[in-house]
């Protein structure tokens, strides 16, 4: 059994680190830097589908897919999904008000406003819809939060959860407070659903249905 536990916490922390180094310094490489855009965000995408399909591996040998795996309807997960997405809308058009756009934010609109063609459809629809946020609810609450189960009972596996994944979103770009603040906020709603559900496909279907209502208003606002 310690083991397996063993084995678990190591494969969690290598998809962590991996993740982290994707964005980090693969996207830094001048020999990924110089390929066309297509080739440079197709690679991308490929090693964050290969994070989904790890973490996945590393969850279902833990046996922890068992518990958070699976679907489970109940009238107050539907009550506090639709909450959940209230929430979310509060807080960004809080912090929409109050800070600065955030640079992950800006660096999203100025490379999808020079994408055409598939490349758009990649990059924009494909990843920033489906790929990224089932991607990031299965690392960051999926593992990430089920291997800190011993931790529970004063909610740092909700608080490591919301702040990696808001660093991840943050580093890349450089550090900025207001950027960590943002991101962490809809982290900890995230990670909220996650633990109430108990089960990833919730958290996940809330993050898919975020970013597509942020691509479908920017596609309304700004044509892209």
């Amino acid at each position: 059994m310690k083991e397996k536990e063993t084995k678990f916490y190591l494969g969690t922390i290598l998809v962590l680190v991996s993740y982290y180094l994707i964005f980090n310094l693969v996207a830094k490489l001048d020999s990924v830097s110089q390929l066309s855009d297509l080739g440079f965000y197709g690679i991308q995408i490929l090693l964050i589908v290969i994070e989904g399909i790890v973490a996945t591996v590393v969850l279902v040998k833990s046996q922890r897919w068992k518990e958070y795996g699976r679907f489970e309807f109940r009238w107050s997960y539907l009550g506090i999904f639709f909450l959940s997405f209230i929430l979310m809308f509060l807080w960004v058009n809080i912090t929409t008000r109050i800070f600065p756009g955030t640079q992950n934010g800006s660096a999203i609109k100025e490379t999808v406003a020079n994408l055409t063609g598939i490349s758009y459809f990649v990059t924009r629809i494909l990843y920033g819809s489906f790929i990224a946020p089932i991607v990031e609810e299965l690392v960051f609450r999926g593992l990430l939060m089920t291997s800190l189960t011993k931790f529970k009972k004063y909610y740092i596996d909700v608080i490591i959860s919301s702040t990696l994944f808001s660093l991840i979103h943050v580093l890349q770009y450089g550090w900025v407070l207001t950027d960590f603040i943002v991101y962490a906020g809809a982290g900890l709603l995230f990670c909220m659903l996650f633990r109430y559900t108990r089960s990833v496909y919730w958290s996940m279907t809330l993050h898919i249905l975020w970013n597509t209502f942020l691509i479908i208003i920017s596609l309304l606002v700004f044509g892209y």
